[in-house]
């Protein structure tokens, strides 16, 4: 992860098409613009996950796992979406002081 400090005004180019734009930043708060191409997706974090969860239940997986993973995201940051070791699976990875994690199959 890249941390870098920016002020009121300053921008933080990403590639050739996506340009961040401090708006604002104070009292712990920060405002961006982000101009992108149509084409690109950006999504709140907590929208992302929503959205992620819905295709979990799209895919057919068991109501009990995606209650599971629904209870895990509202207590926690999700750290990894992915689970390269086994094909045909999602993992979702939660960390709300106790890491847990909860693994789908995609039938």
């Amino acid at each position: 992860m890249l941390v870098i400090t920016r002020k009121n005004g300053q921008k933080i180019m990403i590639n050739d098409n996506i340009e961040i734009t401090i708006v604002e930043a104070k009292n712990g708060s920060c405002k961006v613009a982000i101009k992108a191409d149509k084409d690109v997706k950006i999504y709140r974090e907590e929208i992302y996950l929503q959205i992620k969860l819905a295709n979990l239940v799209g895919t057919n997986a068991k109501v009990s796992a995606v209650d599971s993973v629904n209870d895990l995201i509202k207590g926690g940051t999700v750290f990894n979406d992915k689970n390269p070791e086994k094909s045909g699976t999602d993992e979702i990875l939660v960390d709300d002081k106790k890491t847990r994690s909860i693994r789908i199959n995609k039938k």
